[in-house]
């Protein structure tokens, strides 16, 4: 996406976001830990949760008399729903296994077609040589890679099949703030595991921990379902059972390192159907189909700001300009210079990088922005700016 730390800048020294990839390494070791938390968890709740009374005939009446809480219909029927959603999805969701290098991962996948495609993320299988697939009834099937896109950190693997359950694919520019979502996938290694939450928020933009393939991800479906080390590449779903999104990364707190409760994010459901039909076809990405301004910005807070004596306190500075797909920078074509600061797209107030690649990643090339921005004083001047196509050969 736009905008990288330049090496001319002066930087204060700040506490960084990260994301964690939630798929998980070396899960074997992991087994008998969880057997044993489960083991202890299941005898704490039966020391401290029984109720235990002497009946007259000098035997044990365990539990209560009480009369069941009995729900509302609308509450019934909510709960009948995702149970309902939770059993369709699973069988078209999969657990990917990958080796390779003397190292091992699990993530998570779905099938997305009825003769063996799936999709997945690329940092479940990036750097590995061999893979294989669990099905939801158990059955384990070889996979071959079919192609890559780090970029997005999208990866498509094929096994042999035929009649495989194919995951139904919602709208993802439809998703609602507030709507429930339904993950599912491999948490921990645990197959077919399922979370339930809300889409919290929509176009974050989060970047990846230490080792990632894609520096990083923008236009992502923010989700309190919770997502952890295994459910990458696994399925968002609406009550409807669509796939809504792709479970790629987990929020880190930055105090602890651990993974934030109830803040995980997907890629939309949009894009990972426009990348896996060009993936199938073709083996790797061949346009992007998202907008491009061509520059490398570092993001201004209030410290850079005194450090630098920049007349703003937020926004992005213009540290270089970059290519797009047709070898220019639209950005510096349409006069804007090193050292100016971006400080909105069409009205939009711009922060940083992350608003800035949200703001431009959903709009297509030849789309015409218009952007504010200030130079060498408080004044705000406006250019309109035509983007152009974003290269797919943006790494990390």
């Amino acid at each position: 996406m736009d905008g990288f730390p330049a090496s001319d800048i002066v930087q204060p020294t700040t506490k960084s976001k990260a994301c964690q990839r939630p798929r998980v390494r070396g899960y074997l070791a992991l087994l008998p830990l969880l057997a044993c938390v489960f083991f202890v968890a299941g005898c704490a709740v039966v020391s401290t949760g029984t109720s235990v009374t002497p009946t007259s005939n000098g035997g044990l009446q365990i539990g209560g008399s009480q009369t069941p809480v009995q729900l509302p219909p609308s509450a019934t029927d909510l709960q009948q729903t995702i149970v309902t959603v939770i059993s369709a999805v699973q069988p078209s969701v999969v657990e990917v296994q990958s080796s390779g290098g003397g190292g091992q991962s699990i993530g998570s996948g779905e099938i997305i077609t009825a003769d063996g495609y799936i999709i997945t993320n690329d940092h479940v299988v990036n750097g590995f040589s061999t893979f294989s697939v669990a099905l939801a009834n158990g059955k384990q099937l070889s996979a071959r890679m079919i192609g890559e896109d780090p970029q997005d950190d999208l990866a498509v693997l094929k096994v042999d099949g035929q009649n495989l359950p194919p995951i139904a694919f919602g709208d993802s520019s439809k998703v609602q703030v507030g709507q429930f979502s339904i993950a599912i996938g491999s948490p921990l290694g645990l197959t077919q595991s399922a979370t339930f939450g809300i889409i919290s928020a929509l176009n974050r933009s989060a970047q990846e921990g230490a080792g990632g393939t894609t520096s990083v991800l923008t236009g992502l479906i923010q989700t309190s379902a919770p997502i952890n080390p295994g459910n990458s590449g696994g399925a968002l779903v609406d009550l409807q059972g669509r796939l809504i999104g792709v479970p790629t990364l987990g929020a880190v707190n930055p105090q602890s390192g651990s993974t934030a409760d109830g803040i995980g994010f997907a890629i939309p459901s949009n894009r990972v159907k426009f990348v896996a039909d060009q993936l199938i076809k073709n083996g790797h990405l061949v346009n992007s189909g998202q907008g491009f301004m061509g520059i490398e910005g570092v993001d201004v807070t209030s410290a850079l700001a005194q450090a630098n004596g920049l007349p703003v306190q937020q926004g992005v500075l213009i540290s270089a300009f970059a290519n797009d797909a047709s070898g220019k920078s639209p950005a510096q074509q349409a006069g804007l210079r090193t050292s100016d600061i971006i400080v909105a797209v069409n009205g939009q107030q711009i922060t940083g990088n992350g608003d800035l690649g949200s703001a431009l990643i959903s709009q297509q090339p030849g789309t015409k922005v218009t952007i504010s921005y200030v130079r060498n004083s408080a004044t705000t001047q406006t250019v309109t700016v035509t983007l152009g196509e974003r290269p797919t050969n943006l790494g990390g």
